[in-house]
């Protein structure tokens, strides 16, 4: 009996020393319970880990920590760069809890109950980075600034712990993508937040549209990306007009919200035929499927170029059918014949009028065969009522010549009934000829600081020179006026010496003409002759005169 005891006893206490070896290890397995006095910092949950975990401040501190810096966009937009964030990746903190392969949905939740969704991939598998290109973050005045991938440093998503109780933290996937609003670097995340993990099916984002149906337009037109609605708050809208497939590295068409700086969210303007292909790609979601939305400017009608211009012009049929139309009776010679052509359309001299082209100006009309036909002055045209009609006998125009299609025709009224040509049916270039003097000099004075007009100038000693001019223009024309002042050896009226002064002014010089003025003081050093020269040019890149050079005054240095 004594024997039995001793072997239960044994077998007993090798039972409880089985039992507390299992004890012992659940209790190390185990997460470690919170002390109770301490607050809970973040919650992981959901179905999409494995199991809920709390932690407090002292657990996530206790994580492996990385440090990073960060650069990103907000939506004003200025650029943000936090620099040295220290904490916990994201990574860390789910796998923790068991990171489920099929989890979806990320939602992060700040203390006081405000959310942002993000897909899985977004924050876990596309690659992020910090990119330092970059000298003074702040405040964007134009969009796009100039940025670059150079340097380029991988970054994970954090929970960085030295800023705002825990602010979620990630990097860019394209130097200019804004991620860092105020909704989505969620500040207050280990003050008592929620991380969700879900497994359920992704939405998708809408696709953007346009406030401008897709089609033919007038050149010029500005079509606006938006969504439905009409907003552009949303996820940020990427487009491209050279045909490729729309990323977060395209262009943005909504990077400020529009009660910060709207003029950022530049429209698409459609000068010509243009593809845009636009996608919608935010955070939470799937990325929208890429719309397509393609314009046109219908059948060329003419170019105006030339003279005056520094860009040719280009009119559409529907430009053209857009303006007040004109109407009238023409006579016009066809195979020898008189024949009365109904004309509708725009008058020419309405165009060039818009232009601000002067009535003096020669014109060429040029066939789509290259053809070039002299029409005399704008004024003349004017008077002959001149037509660019795209409607001809109460008849749509569809002349074809050559691969040209031109869809107007050139009517005219000529004062002479045995001049032919006047009905030119495949004009489409009108070219406008310089004529010689379009502002002409028509004084010039040498004056002391009196005004009073003198004829020699002290050396060291000040004077002005004044300048008239008239405007054969028939409206305010933009020059560039030079005044300067020559002297020394081998100067003649024209040519030659050194220049002493010189002063250059680009101004309007109105329809009335008007006056110009420079003052100068002569140097010590100078005797001798000095010579005026005045040039009247377009600008001072092209230096095309407007006018002929002015040479008339000439004084003596004492």
């Amino acid at each position: 009996m004594e024997n039995f005891r001793n072997l239960s006893l044994q077998k007993l206490l090798a039972g409880l020393a089985v039992l507390c070896f299992i004890a012992g290890f659940f209790i190390l397995a185990a997460p470690q319970v919170s002390d109770a006095s301490e607050p809970i910092a973040l919650t992981v949950t959901g179905d999409g880990v494995e199991k809920t975990v709390q932690f407090t401040w002292a657990d996530l501190e206790a994580l492996p920590q990385a440090t990073y810096t960060y650069s990103g966009y907000n939506r004003y937009p200025s650029l943000k760069i936090f620099e040295d964030m220290t904490g916990p990746t994201l990574k860390t903190i789910l796998d923790v809890a068991g990171l489920k392969d099929n989890a979806q949905l990320i939602r992060v939740k700040e203390s006081g109950g405000s959310y942002s969704d993000y897909t899985k991939k977004q924050l876990l598998d596309d690659p992020r980075y910090y990119f330092p290109d970059v000298e003074n973050p702040g405040d964007v005045v134009g969009w796009p600034p100039e940025r670059s991938e150079e340097g380029k440093i991988l970054v994970e998503t954090m929970l960085a712990l030295n800023l705002a109780n825990g602010k979620l933290l990630f990097g860019q996937r394209a130097p200019l993508e804004p991620i860092v609003c105020k909704s989505l670097t969620i500040d207050d995340v280990c003050g008592g937040g929620t991380i969700e993990v879900t497994t359920g099916p992704l939405e998708q984002w809408e696709s953007p549209n346009v406030d401008i149906a897709p089609g033919t337009v007038v050149p010029g037109t500005e079509v606006k990306l938006q969504y439905e609605d009409g907003t552009n708050t949303r996820p940020i809208i990427y487009y491209t007009l050279d045909g490729t497939e729309p990323t977060n590295k395209s262009i943005i068409a909504n990077i400020s919200y529009p009660y910060f700086q709207p003029k950022l969210n530049a429209p698409v303007p459609i000068n010509g035929n243009i593809t845009i292909k636009a996608k919608a790609i935010g955070f939470g979601k799937l990325d929208s499927e890429v719309v397509t939305f393609e314009y046109n400017l219908g059948a060329l009608a003419c170019t105006i170029e030339g003279a005056g211009l520094s860009n040719p012009v280009s009119y559409a049929v529907e430009t053209l059918k857009c303006m007040p139309p004109s109407e009238g009776s023409y006579q016009c010679s066809e195979q020898g014949q008189t024949v009365t052509l109904t004309g509708k359309g725009v008058l020419l001299g309405t165009l060039l009028d818009q232009l601000n082209v002067s009535s003096m100006w020669g014109v060429d009309f040029i066939t789509a065969g290259g053809e070039t036909i002299e029409a005399g002055t704008v004024q003349e045209l004017k008077n002959q009522q001149c037509l660019l009609a795209y409607e001809v006998n109460d008849e749509e125009i569809a002349d074809i010549s050559g691969d040209e299609t031109v869809n107007i025709q050139i009517l005219r009224n000529l004062s002479n009934s045995d001049l032919t040509g006047n009905r030119l049916k495949y004009v489409n270039t009108i070219r406008l000829i310089n004529i010689d003097d379009e502002i002409t000099i028509s004084s010039v004075k040498l004056l002391d600081h009196n005004g009073q007009e003198i004829s020699s100038v002290a050396a060291g000693g000040g004077y002005s020179i004044e300048a008239g001019f008239d405007n054969k223009v028939n409206a305010d024309k933009n020059a560039l006026l030079v005044i300067q002042v020559r002297n020394g050896e081998g100067a003649t009226a024209i040519t030659g010496g050194s220049i002493v002064g010189c002063v250059a002014a680009q101004t309007d010089v109105g329809v009335s003409g008007g006056l110009a003025a420079a003052e100068f003081t002569m140097p010590g050093n100078i005797s001798g002759k000095a010579y005026v020269d005045i040039f009247v040019w377009d600008n001072c890149s092209s230096l095309n005169p407007l006018g002929k050079d002015n040479h008339e005054i000439s004084f003596v240095v004492e």
